[in-house]
């Protein structure tokens, strides 16, 4: 009994530091404001960004992810506040020809004889399942990378490595043979290069099994898998060889458009440079690895015109990715955050292409004074910042923030100043992009003091910063000094009980309200615990289309503070299930009494139909609030939520002032409150 007893204290003790927090947001309000809502994953594993977009057209607002090599989803809405993932059915698997292979946290279910090939974790697994007396198996495995053996059952293996002239990276070959069921386990030291596969046995192209989801390879189209008994000679001297090639992709940001003005979603996907080491593979390896412009096409599949388009990877670590017409010529151009990888040689310039008559792109980043090879982008976002009608671009960078003002297609940078922490001010920061940091200093961007220009928000772990616009440029404002907290793992703008107000959402501290006397008033709703996340992505949509926004977060643990009770439970292991890169999902609705509201979808010219970079101002008797397309992404380094939300409090009309990216503005007075509408360019 003393024994429990001094348990349960010490329990108690080591818990006194989450009381706090919880108590706080029990007696909150949340329970009149915000109910659990329903969603397919409660976790998400190696999260890199999650968004939001339209990306069936149908009105309803649907999420998507990406993932890095493991498998991302894309979830349609169905206007009740359920989805359903069309990933692979609409052709997104970053293998269309063998869907579900990427990497994933969980085994599958060995459930039928023949030869299962697999990620689970960061570990290759290649298995014979129930295979007793089937003729043997020979095969050969090369990789494009250092590969160590995790371990190995039944298998005879031999591994041999070389380093091709010209490049700092080796190939590594593995040839095996087998006359019994086994199981080996492989660790390539990247996981973005292509693994060949060669197998040799009579039964391999009927029983051979890809991925999480067992995709039989016999089924994949692409490869032609030939029949038993066609003789094919290799480096194996085979009698029955079929070789594969097995990939993926690294994905990171997802820009979405309809790039091509058929009506239909388009996408541009960027990668990572393999740890910014792809310039030391060899041209094999390189030719095969680029950044995906994924076009829809009548049967509502995807087909990848990045190349023939004009895009090249240039060894791009891709990080952001934004869709805007700088030059106010009706068509979408195309920047890319490259970012610096610090530790490998030489520098990352940033991508800008501009879209030509044609639709071909070609990087005008240099001309324009957007190349910025010595410069690193922790975030960015496009808007109109001096009222000029040309959009600039708002960095923050790694020594403060800067303005470049387009000035009519060409940019001019101008310092705005610094906040408490900077990286460059931290040896060893430069250049680091570990997940730690990966997901600090993201910008958030909304009219919260109604003054008809766009303030800015950046939470930071190490001391977060307001930046008020005052006649095109940029003042810094300690948060404090108008009640919004110091530091944060992530916080965005939304005004969730649609009282004409802009409200800040930041975690782990959860809602502030603003009073409308530029000042806020902390809530403690939707409180989390202090220190328990080292990341968090912030999503706010109409999940259900009522008028109302609701929350969607993605919440990161901080291992280093994984309490001593936690710790049986969890895996660090690198080379296997790693709980690190777990992602838990909290999902919401809101069911709050709020305000009257207004939601506004634009429908722009051809060039550019989600019209990004349209400004809007709605005024009532009770003010005015500003938005523009494009700028209010809760998403980290993506876009595609493109639709205007605003709270008008009592007021149950208002006008609408447009000014479109052309220039052109349109004035709609006297619109009736509670509806979501679609408004057109007066030239459509």
């Amino acid at each position: 009994m003393m024994l429990l007893l001094a348990g349960v204290a010490l329990l108690g003790y080591a818990v006194r530091g989450d009381v706090r927090p919880l108590l706080e947001r029990w007696l909150s309000e949340e329970s009149d404001w915000f109910a659990p809502a329903a969603f397919p994953y409660k976790r998400l594993t190696y999260l890199y960004d999650m968004g939001v977009v339209d990306a069936d057209g149908d009105g309803r607002l649907d999420l998507y992810t990406s993932n890095h090599n493991y498998r991302q989803v894309l979830l349609l809405a169905d206007g009740q506040g359920g989805f359903r993932d069309v990933l692979s059915e609409w052709g997104l698997d970053q293998d269309p020809r063998l869907p579900a292979t990427e990497q994933h946290r969980d085994a599958p279910e060995l459930d039928r004889p023949g030869l299962y090939l697999f990620w689970q974790g960061d570990v290759l697994h290649l298995v014979m399942h129930e295979t007793q007396g089937w003729a043997p198996l020979r095969g050969r495995l090369k990789f494009y990378n250092q590969v160590e053996v995790v371990a190995n059952e039944g298998f005879d293996l031999q591994k041999k490595s070389h380093t091709p002239p010209g490049s700092g990276i080796p190939v590594t070959e593995i040839t095996l043979a087998t006359r019994a069921p086994g199981h080996l386990r492989l660790y390539p030291h990247t996981r973005g290069t292509s693994i060949q596969v060669t197998l040799d046995a009579p039964w391999a192209s009927r029983h051979f099994y890809v991925g999480a989801r067992k995709y039989p390879v016999d089924a994949a189209a692409a490869y032609d898998w030939k029949d038993p008994g066609v003789h094919a000679e290799g480096s194996l001297g085979c009698r029955w060889c079929n070789t594969l090639e097995l990939g993926i992709r690294d994905r990171h940001a997802l820009a979405w458009a309809d790039y091509d003005g058929d009506g239909r979603m388009d996408v541009f996907v960027n990668r990572g440079a393999l740890g910014g080491n792809l310039r030391k593979f060899p041209q094999e390896v390189r030719q095969r690895i680029g950044d995906e412009l994924l076009l829809r096409d009548r049967t509502g599949q995807f087909v990848d015109r990045a190349r023939e388009l004009g895009i090249e990877k240039k060894d791009c670590s891709g990080r952001h990715a934004r869709w805007v017409d700088h030059d106010r010529d009706g068509r979408l151009d195309l920047f890319i955050n490259c970012q610096d990888r610090g530790k490998v040689a030489g520098g990352y310039p940033k991508q800008f292409y501009r879209q030509g008559s044609d639709g071909r792109l070609s990087d005008v980043a240099a001309a324009v004074g957007l190349d910025l090879p010595k410069h690193q982008l922790v975030d960015m976002v496009w808007f109109d910042v001096d009222a000029d009608g040309w959009i600039d671009l708002l960095t923050h960078e790694d020594t403060g923030f800067y303005v470049y003002y387009n000035r009519q297609g060409h940019f001019e940078r101008a310092f705005q100043g610094r906040g408490p922490f900077h990286r460059a001010d931290e040896s060893g920061l430069t250049g680091e992009t570990s997940d730690y940091w990966q997901f600090d200093g993201k910008l958030s961007v909304a009219d919260f003091d109604a003054d008809g220009d766009l303030d800015a928000f950046m939470a930071s772990k190490k001391g977060s910063v307001l930046l008020l616009n005052e006649a095109g440029r940029f003042r810094i404002v300690s948060p404090q000094q108008v009640g919004l907290p110091r530091e944060s793992v992530a916080a965005v703008w939304v005004d969730y009980d649609n009282d004409g107000r802009v409200d800040l959402h930041a975690v782990p501290q959860g809602m502030y309200r603003n009073t409308g006397q530029g000042r806020f008033e902390r809530t403690n709703m939707l409180r989390e615990l202090d220190h328990k996340y080292q990341a968090a992505i912030v999503n706010w949509f109409d999940r259900d289309n009522d008028g109302r926004l609701d929350p969607i977060l993605a919440l990161q643990d901080n291992a280093t503070l994984w309490r001593w009770w936690e710790r049986p439970f969890k895996s660090a292991d690198v080379k296997g299930n790693d709980d690190r890169f777990d992602w838990k999902i909290a999902s919401l609705r809101n069911i709050g009494k709020a305000g009257h509201w207004l939601q506004l979808d634009l429908v722009g010219a051809p060039g550019n139909p989600q019209a990004i970079g349209a400004h809007v101002t709605v005024t009532t008797p009770a003010g005015r609030q500003a938005a523009q397309v494009g700028a209010h992404e809760g998403a980290y380094s993506s876009q595609g939520y493109y639709r205007l939300h605003f709270g008008l409090g009592t007021q149950a009309h208002a006008d609408v002032l447009i000014r479109w990216p052309d220039g052109l503005s349109q004035k709609i007075e006297h619109v009736v409150a509670d509806r979501h509408l679609r408004l057109r360019h007066p030239g459509q």
